[in-house]
């Protein structure tokens, strides 16, 4: 069996992906692009609304802000383009002091943030359940580099490179390995058994997934990025590009 996919690459010269759970002398960043900010950075592209026109403004009759609204049926599968999935982070220090960041004294707030350094994406999308005419702006915007809010990679001073954008097939078939991140538990793997020659290397991450109704809280699984093989594939949704074996979400 085949499926049409979409495949681009995103990238940049810093990204920063905050994580809700910090203390309070430094903001941390997720290691990887994750679904929800993915979807977000899409939404951005084909000109959907975000957070600001959620229905708590009054502007959007939805559970949900637009982009999530249209586009969490997309099918997702994102593989890190770094050793061992790990990209480089560097604790930036910097002041804010345009006088309403915070109630310190003087109006200035020190801000330290954890960025990733260089980072870079293969992203391939599965249409799924979506619109047909939300699908086709998709491929249109994304194919001829179009976008009607620039994207950027968790932030506005982080804009977003998309490159290698293609149209493809993939395959099914029985695999068992995956090249992609994909989500689920560390009792799948085979921790014994590797693939390829490179040494064996396992990286986790509780990631967000999808949104909460009403207060859009972040919902989390365990992503995984690994090149040992596994147990099972048993409720996993894969497909193959050539040598890469892809998980989609």
């Amino acid at each position: 069996m085949s499926v049409t996919a979409l495949k681009f690459t995103i990238s940049g010269k810093a990204a920063f992906f905050k994580k809700p759970d910090v203390n309070e002398k430094v903001y941390f960043t997720y290691n990887n692009i994750h679904r929800i900010a993915l979807l977000g950075m899409i939404g951005a592209i084909i000109g959907l609304d975000g957070y600001k026109s959620y229905k708590l403004f009054g502007e959007y009759p939805s559970d949900f802000p637009e982009f999530y609204d249209k586009l969490n049926l997309l099918r997702v599968s994102i593989i890190p383009n770094a050793k061992r999935g790990y990209f480089s982070k560097k604790i930036q220090y910097f002041n804010n002091s345009i006088g309403f960041a915070s109630k310190e004294e003087g109006g200035n707030l020190m801000v330290r943030e954890q960025w990733l350094e260089n980072p870079s994406w293969t992203v391939y999308l599965l249409k799924g359940d979506t619109d047909n005419s939300v699908w086709n702006k998709l491929q249109e915007y994304i194919l001829l580099g179009k976008c009607v809010y620039v994207p950027y990679l968790g932030k506005n001073d982080f804009p977003a490179i998309i490159t290698n954008c293609e149209k493809l097939e993939l395959h099914g078939g029985e695999f068992d390995h995956i090249d992609s991140i994909f989500y689920g538990e560390l009792d799948q793997v085979d921790d014994i058994s590797e693939t390829g020659d490179e040494l064996p290397f396992l990286f986790r991450e509780m990631s967000p997934v999808t949104l909460a109704s009403k207060h859009n809280f972040y919902q989390y699984k365990r992503s995984i990025f690994t090149n040992y093989k596994l147990f099972s594939s048993t409720g996993l949704t894969l497909y193959s590009d050539k040598d890469k074996v892809l998980c989609f979400s």
